[in-house]
């Protein structure tokens, strides 16, 4: 379990007591690579799925998949179980 600063729904830092709350954040890591585009982690030019991008350019579930998998596993996810069994818009992650 990795942890960070933790992040409200508006992506914005959460602050308790003037100081950053660090909390659990393998979801947040999830999320952000997900809909990050490549190139947008400048320290890590090839993390970034651009969920949007692949389903526009490449509908094809299986593809997503493994493309998706690809690039959580450069993040150290390794063998992360993507279910699209209810569509793209519930897609699901299990780390």
């Amino acid at each position: 379990m990795r942890k960070d600063i933790k992040v409200d729904d508006n992506h914005e830092a959460v602050i308790e007591g003037g100081d950053f709350v660090i909390s659990e954040s393998d979801r947040q890591h999830v999320i952000d690579i997900t809909f990050a585009h490549p190139g947008e982690y400048k320290a890590y030019p090839l993390i970034g799925f651009g969920a949007i991008l692949q389903i526009k350019k490449n509908p094809d579930p299986n593809q997503f998949k493994r493309d998706l998998k690809i690039q959580l596993e450069y993040d150290g996810y390794n063998n992360p179980d993507i279910d699209l069994s209810g569509g793209y818009e519930n897609l699901k992650i299990n780390i």
